[in-house]
């Protein structure tokens, strides 16, 4: 497309509205985003000699229509086109005439040499005419269809009747000048304006929105039509309020938006600059701004439109934005880049009045044509007139699916008929979604409903036992047990506790590596009617202690060896491999103060009758388990599992996993780890063989694929773990593969999925028992979704309030059903924050606070933390606890911790310090009570910590570890500001340049150009003496994405040295 060339002759100055279009047809890729194509039809005997004369005519009366748009040293100017437009008249069918039409929609413009309107008159049989006109923006408005129409209707019963036309005067002289003065006397007040309300957009949420938004793209289009009945209900609200219809459509999409999850919702609306001499002219009157919501749950419709009690109300932000609706916004907010999209989300509303009559014909107008063309996420087109109120959603169809744009079509029109019907509801209560998608997210995709026998873990573990009483159960190393073998072991051991005062709700610790023992003793506790909490003998002795004296455990089954890391606990310990219990000097003895024995019943009554040989089978109510997870606050919390939970996932996964007798899995996960029940257990209540990995091979990947080899059906991995197997050389097409505990990449799965049988993707958090869902990945691999939900479970996606969100909008995964925990163990508190009532069916749900999606299958993705916990090898690690740690060292006043990918892609945690040397001692400090895995990989030491202007953390501030002082410039530094350099060569031209367009003396290598208050006619006058004086004819682009005197520099000696 060319769109520039220098001129000599006397020019007339673009405004400021054609200078930003220009510049960005300029800049390339804007397609037909400026093309306004609209049309009329005539039925019945229509003079078509007489319409194109009134066409030509009305081309005189507005010559601006047979103009172009020529540069000088990078300035545009509008001049006169050499040949004016001229009517095209074409005999053609109603079949093809669709088509020719769309072609001629997306024909392009030349800017350079025109004409910027193009009229083709469509003449069919059975007397019916359609006058397509494509007009180009630089000359052209959405009022400008108005004026257009009304002076062709004119012009044309004029020419028909042969009398005079009856038409305002024009006066075309000084308006460009004119409208340059009325923004030179706005400019202050727009400035002080957005110097409080400009903030740059955020990236918008809309159902179903895929991938980053690209500026202008070819898009589709839904459209639909309010019916009378919520018209009227519209114009009733805006009476009652005391609001303009555009005000309460405004209004509405700022809610809609909001209650999508985009927290500050913006909108770019086009304003109408016209002044009472140019509201009979055709041209661009018109200045797109940004409107930016602040608006609260609790609010109703009608506070946050009109209420003006508060000093807020988008009615408020309106009147200063009319006020500084002349002023481009690049012109009173430094560091505005120009650009198509001022926002992902636009709005263009146009009242209109009937359409003109033309003389002796019908005559439909079609306001708006869609010229395939979408700018942003979604182009919004409002036609409000006579009998009718038509929305046109123009989308992006490569990142948004139709059904979805269609969702948006419905959700808006439910959303404008509830606050029609009531404006004071709050805002996050206002209904939104049609029965037919609230059954699908509430109903369809949750109806998991399965009888499971009631049953706990050891019952179904015996039950298993007497089916194969000679089967194999376990093996480890040398070691096999048998049904019969494990059975009699547990019993045992159980009779032991049971004399040692362990019963209903007493809780064991179990400090022991993987062995045959260690299944025995945890199974022996849930026989005992007790339950038990792992604890990693791998862990720091200072974590074991706190975590001991926080559950109030009152005894250890411990391994050999281990003894001496529980010394000083206070707690009876009992050796996993000894007759009975031993207490160290010190220690409370079984049924002593705080040991909690006095919850046990009786003998082995305290089942209701259950008992058998002295032991009480649990109740599934009854605790099965406690496992310790990273706390937030730097205490680690305990989650209560009860046997309904562990029983529900053991027989959820046998089902989802098709479990058979004989299969075999690998344990070689930490006990501290809960998913390590799913390897231990599963295997045992459906006739399997449990494979235990030792501490030594559970570190080293060639042996554990050693032993999978050998007969192993399920290996079970975090992604991390997977890394380590794969690179090993696993490789075995028989297994099944379950990968969970932080999110698979889409290129690790399709390497799993090539070396085993089956990949199972599991997601669960510890609090709704180890897996919640499932999904089964299967080639082509292009995402890894978390899947559906398992077996008696219910997950939702909800908002901040718990309210449903519609299909395809992220929010935060809760989980209910029979999985979800009690809670946080003696954390009343927390367990109220975390567990809430479910509003959608029976008992309570669990707040994830992982943020995810749920595509239109059903299926669930993942996409992070809502807060910034890190997930990390399977691990769930709350950075405060670490931060908490980190400033309990003298040297270290304030840190913060968060994960990043290294340039492996892989993640790791990282420390900032806000201190001048990090401590040599820093990572010893940690070890003293921090597992290995929360440990950081890297300690930044800063002189501070940057923060928010509300005083937060700013994340995104932080630098990426590594030596950054080597690599900075000599003249680089934190502020990027100007001061004493030294130019030459190329770099000295463009100093001189830089400061001859921007007016200033001085300005640094680095500094952002439209930092400095540059904009697009900035651009191309920097652009144009570059190209005089340095000969680069660079494009624009350049300038547009590295806009600063080093990197410029740098293009033009790389241009320059291909030339």
């Amino acid at each position: 497309m060319s769109v520039t060339s220098e001129i000599d002759s006397p020019p007339v100055p673009a405004s400021l509205a054609q200078q930003g279009i220009w510049f960005n047809e300029r800049l390339g890729g804007a397609g037909t985003v400026y093309t306004m194509p609209f049309s009329v039809t005539f039925d019945g005997p229509l003079d078509v000699p007489a319409l194109t004369a009134a066409c030509r005519a009305l081309i005189e009366r507005h010559p601006i229509l047979a103009s172009t748009v020529r540069e000088r040293q990078g300035v545009p100017y509008v001049v006169p086109a050499a040949t004016p437009p001229a009517p095209v008249v074409a005999e053609v069918t109603a079949a093809r005439r669709d088509d020719l039409m769309r072609a001629e929609i997306l024909r392009p413009f030349d800017l350079a040499a025109g004409p910027l309107v193009r009229m083709t008159l469509y003449v069919e049989e059975a007397g019916r005419a359609t006058l397509l006109v494509v007009a180009h923006h630089l000359v052209f408005d959405g009022e400008s269809t108005s004026v257009f129409l009304r002076d062709l209707a004119e012009l044309y019963r004029a020419g028909v009747t042969g009398t005079p036309a009856d038409l305002p005067a024009l006066d075309h002289d000084g308006l460009a000048e004119r409208a340059a003065a009325r923004v030179e006397a706005g400019l202050s007040f727009a400035r002080e304006f957005w110097s409080s309300r400009w903030r740059p957009p955020a990236e918008v949420i809309l159902p179903g929105l895929a991938g980053p938004v690209p500026a202008v793209d070819e898009g589709a289009a839904v459209e639909f039509a309010l019916p009378p009945e919520s018209r009227e209900a519209l114009a009733r609200l805006a009476e009652e309020i005391g609001a303009g219809r555009f005000e309460i459509v405004l209004a509405s999409l700022h809610v809609l938006l909001h209650r999508y999850g985009n927290a500050e919702p913006t909108v770019a609306v086009d304003l109408g600059t016209r002044s009472p001499e140019t509201r009979d002219h055709l041209g661009a009157f018109v200045n797109e701004l940004p409107v930016t919501a602040g608006l609260r749950p609790e609010w109703g419709f009608r506070r946050f439109v009109a209420d003006q009690r508060f000093g807020y109300g988008l009615r408020s932000d309106l009147r200063g934005l009319f006020r500084a609706r002349e002023v481009p916004l690049s012109r009173a907010v430094s560091g505005v880049r120009p650009g198509v999209a001022l926002a992902p989300i636009s709005l263009g509303y146009r009242r209109r009045e009937a359409a003109p009559a033309f003389h002796g014909v019908d005559a439909h107008v079609e306001w708006v044509l869609f010229n395939h063309t979408v700018r942003g996420a979604m182009r919004v087109h409002i036609v409000d007139g006579p009998g009718r109120f038509g929305v046109v959603l123009q989308y992006n169809p490569q990142i948004m699916a139709r059904e979805d744009a269609e969702r948006v079509a419905a959700h808006w029109r439910a959303l404008l008929d509830a606050v029609a019907a009531d404006p004071d509801m709050p805002l996050a209560e206002l209904p939104m979604l049609d029965a037919e998608e609230t059954g699908r997210l509430l109903s369809r995709w949750n109806d998991t409903a399965a009888g499971h026998p009631p049953l706990t873990l050891p019952e179904l573990v015996a039950a298993q036992a007497g089916r194969t009483p000679d089967a194999t159960a376990a093996v480890c190393g040398a070691q096999t047990m048998t049904y019969a073998e494990l059975g009699a072991a547990v019993d045992d051991l159980a009779r032991r506790l049971r004399g040692a005062g362990v019963g209903r709700g007493t809780l064991v610790a179990v400090c022991a590596e993987r062995s045959l023992a260690t299944l025995v003793g945890l199974l022996a506790v849930a026989r005992a009617g007790g339950a038990y909490l792992p604890l990693d003998p791998d862990h720091p002795a200072e974590r074991l202690r706190l975590v001991l004296e926080d559950s109030g455990a009152a005894l250890i089954l411990a391994g050999s060896g281990r003894h001496d890391r529980l010394a000083g606990s206070g707690v009876a310990v009992i050796s996993l491999d000894a007759p009975g219990p031993r207490s160290g000097e010190g220690d409370r003895g079984p049924g002593e103060g705080g040991s909690g024995l006095e919850r046990s019943g009786e003998g082995g009554s305290g089942a209701g009758g259950r008992g058998e040989g002295g032991l009480a089978w649990p109740e599934l109510g009854d605790l099965a388990y406690v496992i310790y997870t990273s706390g937030s606050t730097g205490r680690p919390k305990g989650v209560e599992i009860p046997h309904r939970a562990l029983t529900n996932l053991l027989l959820a996964m046998r089902d989802r996993l098709g479990s058979q007798p004989g299969d075999g899995w690998l344990a070689h996960t930490s006990l501290s780890f809960d998913i390590s029940a799913l390897e231990l257990y599963l295997p045992l209540v459906t006739g399997g063989r449990v494979v235990i990995a030792p501490d030594a091979a559970a570190r080293d990947g060639h042996e554990l694929v050693r032993l999978a080899a050998e007969g192993v059906s399920h290996v079970q991995a975090t992604p991390s773990g997977w890394r380590m197997l794969l690179d090993a050389g696993f490789d075995l097409p028989r297994v099944t593969a379950l990968a969970g505990g932080e999110a698979l990449p889409a290129p690790l799965a399709r390497e799993i999925l090539s070396r085993a049988g089956r990949l199972i993707n599991v997601y669960g958090p510890t609090e709704t028992t180890i897996w919640s869902m499932s999904a089964e990945i299967a080639e082509p691999v292009t995402t890894v979704p978390i899947g559906v939900p398992l077996a008696n479970t219910r997950v939702h996606v909800l908002d901040e309030r718990l309210g449903l969100l519609p299909l395809g909008v992220p929010g935060e995964l809760c989980i209910a059903g029979d999985g979800v925990a009690d809670g946080y163990h003696n954390r009343p508190e927390l367990t109220a924050e975390r567990f809430a009532g479910d509003p959608f069916g029976p008992g309570r749900l669990y707040r994830t606070g992982d943020r995810v999606v749920r595509r239109a299958d059903g299926q669930i993705e993942f996409i992070g933390r809502l807060d910034d916990q890190i997930k990390l090898r399977g691990h769930r690690i709350e950075p405060g606890e670490i931060e908490s740690r980190l400033l309990e060292h003298p040297g270290i006043p304030r840190a913060a911790v968060v994960a990043r990918e290294d340039d492996k892609g892989e993640r790791r945690i990282v420390a900032y310090l806000e201190c001048g040397q990090v401590p040599g001692d820093v990572r010893e400090h940690c070890a003293g009570t921090l597992p290995s895995y929360m440990i950081p990989a890297d300690f930044v030491g800063l002189p501070r910590l940057p923060l928010t202007p509300n005083g937060k953390l700013d994340r995104s501030a932080l630098p990426a570890p590594g030596p950054r002082e080597s690599e900075a410039g000599p003249h680089e530094s934190a502020a990027g500001v100007a001061g004493p350099h030294s130019y030459s060569g190329v770099a000295a031209e463009l100093h001189e340049i830089w400061c001859d367009v921007l007016g200033l003396e001085a300005v640094g290598p680095q500094e952002d150009l439209f930092e400095l208050g540059g904009h697009s006619l900035t651009i191309t006058q920097i652009a144009s003496r570059v190209r005089l004086r340095l000969g680069a004819d660079l494009p624009l682009h350049i300038y547009y994405d590295e806009p600063t005197i080093s990197a410029v520099a740098a293009a033009v000696e790389r241009l320059n040295g291909k030339n």
